[in-house]
């Protein structure tokens, strides 16, 4: 670093007071010299470098945009390389700017699919996903096929990481066969391997080992080593999870040489951390020791903090096993200290539930309580794949009921205006026949006046019990529309409160509860609620699982939006609390409210789902999920329409992910 500085240091000496030509001259070498340094795997000096050049270029009469552009992109790689996250986003964010204004759409794609994959790694998957579609569709555009398959491989990451393995498999497999049309072979290798990996988190190890065969056979011929090293350690992984270790080990082995052939330090680390965990599956404790400090080292010297946190806890795993519990107790520690600076919530959850099992080995049974209270506490907050695949299976169970009964209710409709229309011809006519008939056939009339009365009460009731069930599934203006037009169009609307709630322990308590009394318990309390918000001129959306939300101010406008709410959640807080009183089964409930605009509409052409989108819904959920267990918690816009006919207890600013600091209040009770 010090040889560059110097440098440059140098050179804005000589070229300080110099003309606007010497000044792109000097602009040209920082960027050249930043390209060099990238090559050469010198990212802390390339960003460097890249920054003397913006200094430079930002200040000149004609600066050339498409070089910023470019310099920042480069910028942000590597900062990424780094795992500098949050620098990296803002990197690509300004280019992603100056694209815009250029109007590079190439470029413009190339930095959406950058912040997508920045915004994946933060574990951000909704906006992640959005930055990749937004990519896809520019790169249709341009029919850019080599882009094409590279959106739909991260389209596809997206997938896999929510745990919608078919999803995830349809992208992939539509990327690996543009690859291999572009006979891409690297690419073609690479998609083969993220398959294997989609396999493995499914549990399909056999799938899974396929694909990597696969991939290496590809590979091999291709001559990408890195790669090869990779696939190799896959594969280890796969026959880990059968439980081959022998097998683990030997693939272990071979990727480990090919990176220390390539000099890949953190590669090498992570396979040093593989080794250790297959000895120490072993319980050959000294080789285990041996190879995870080995890790431990590399990962220190590179300051990759999150993998020295997760080589910490394994070693924390070994001391455990050996019976030493306060090495154990000190390695966890380090590692939770880290885990819970950078927010890796799931090694958190390990390393808590580790410090419970170690104290409660060692006799100190109230730290091992509280250090369980805690894993509880995190564990409840992270979905795991089995119980969240539960709940969406609830959920599309639930979704396609409603919708089949939305179906059988518009036919049941349709025949029911046919009845009435057919009657009404059969009336007509025999009126005519009976003017021909005279008295033989007024007799007939007669008959028929009388069916007509009787088919109209049966219409009436059924088109009744239609309406009425229609309206369980949609707002009344919304049903209305749909059945006297066939059409209802999305409208944003600017005054609204949102009402978001949680189960707390949920996924606790569900696995420990009869599925159908836990749907019945669920049942209970959701009719309830629908009927204190019925009461107050609310509308419930819909119901996610556990979480149920609610809205006031549509589809109908409601000056009265947010006290509505307020009073409702005041309501159900107090019902919630009554019938904990009077239950085996406890429910505590947490609750968010937000105000402002939302858009609303109906979801689909055939079957139809009636839903609200906006921001407004996202920081209604950051309150629900920064509430406590029965209380309610209040953003500052709602606060500012409520404080002077409700209680509140201040809160004062806590930190919101993607949102900074926000200041919230607890709702307590309405004025007297």
């Amino acid at each position: 670093m010090s040889k560059y500085f110097f440098i440059c240091l140098i050179l804005l000496l000589v070229l300080k007071n110099n003309t606007s030509g010497q000044q792109q001259t000097l602009s040209g070498t920082y960027f050249r010299m930043a390209d060099s340094l990238i090559k050469t795997g010198k990212y802390t000096e390339a960003i460097g470098m890249y920054k003397l050049f913006l200094d430079v270029e930002q200040n000149l009469s004609d600066p050339d945009l498409y070089k910023m552009s470019e310099s920042l992109n480069n910028t942000g790689v590597c900062h990424f390389v780094l795992r500098n996250y949050h620098k990296a986003l803002s990197s690509f964010n300004k280019a992603l700017d100056i694209d815009l204004k250029l109007d590079n759409k190439k470029s413009i794609a190339t930095c959406l699919n950058n912040i997508g994959l920045i915004y994946k790694i933060l574990g951000n998957y909704d906006i992640a996903i959005e930055n990749y579609l937004m990519a896809l569709k520019i790169d249709n555009e341009f029919g850019d096929q080599e882009n094409i398959a590279i959106s739909m491989n991260n389209i596809g990451s997206i997938y896999a990481d929510w745990g919608k393995f078919d999803k995830a498999i349809e992208y992939y497999e539509q990327s690996l066969r543009i690859k291999e049309a572009l006979s891409d072979t690297a690419g073609v290798s690479k998609t083969l391997n993220n398959i294997g990996l989609l396999y493995n988190s499914w549990k399909k190890y056999s799938n899974a080992i396929a694909n990597f065969n696969e991939a290496l056979q590809i590979n091999k011929d291709g001559g990408n080593t890195g790669l090869t090293a990779k696939i190799l350690n896959n594969t280890g992984l796969a026959f880990y999870n059968l439980g081959i270790i022998d097998t683990a080990l030997y693939y272990y082995q071979k990727a480990l040489d090919i990176d220390i052939k390539l000099g890949n330090k953190d590669q090498i680390a992570t396979r040093y951390n593989n080794i250790g965990l297959i000895y120490l599956k072993m319980k050959d404790y000294s080789q285990a020791d041996f190879y995870l400090n080995l890790s431990l080292k590399m990962y220190s010297e590179l300051g990759l903090r999150a993998d020295i946190s997760i080589v910490l806890s394994n070693l924390a795993d070994l001391f455990f096993e050996t019976g030493n519990y306060n090495q154990a107790l000190d390695f966890l520690q380090q590692s939770t200290k880290i885990s819970e600076e950078i927010n890796l919530r799931n090694q958190t959850k390990k390393n808590y539930l580790e410090f419970s099992e170690i104290y409660a080995a060692t006799g100190n049974f109230p730290k091992s309580l509280s250090y369980y209270k805690k894993y509880s506490t995190i564990k409840d907050s992270i979905f795991t794949d089995e119980i969240h695949k539960q709940i969406t299976d609830f959920e599309i169970k639930y979704e396609t009921e409603r919708k089949d009964k939305e179906i059988k209710l518009l036919k049941q409709h349709e025949t029911i205006q046919n009845l009435a229309l057919r009657k009404q011809r059969i009336i007509r006519n025999s009126f005519l026949i009976g003017f021909i008939l005279s008295m033989l056939l007024i007799i007939v009339i007669f008959r028929n006046l009388l069916l007509k009365r009787k088919h109209n009460k049966v219409i009436e009731y059924e088109k009744a019990k239609s309406d009425k069930l229609l309206l369980n599934i949609l707002p009344a203006k919304v049903a209305n529309d749909l059945k006297e037009k066939g059409i209802t169009k999305p409208k944003l609307f600017e005054n609204v409160t949102v009402f978001i709630s949680d189960f707390v322990g949920f996924t606790d308590l569900s696995s420990s509860l009869d599925p159908e009394f836990l749907i019945d318990e669920l049942n209970d309390i959701f009719t309830t609620f629908d009927n204190i918000f019925e009461k107050n001129s609310c509308e419930r959306i819909k119901t996610i699982g556990d979480a149920y939300l609610a809205v006031c101010g549509l589809p109908e406008s409601n000056p009265q939006h947010v006290e509505n709410i307020a009073k409702s959640s005041i309501q159900i807080l107090d019902y919630m609390k009554n019938r904990n009183n009077q239950n085996d089964v406890i429910w505590e409930i947490r609750i968010g409210i937000h105000s402002g605009k939302v858009v609303a509409g109906v979801v689909g052409i055939k079957k139809y789902i009636y839903d609200v989108f906006g921001d407004t819904i996202n920081t209604a959920s950051r309150m629900e999920a920064h509430s406590e267990p029965m209380k309610i918690n209040v953003s500052q816009h709602s606060y500012n329409k409520l404080k002077d006919k409700f209680e509140f207890t201040k809160r004062g600013k806590i930190e919101i992910k993607g949102n900074g600091l926000l200041n919230m209040y607890y709702l307590v009770s309405m004025l007297k």
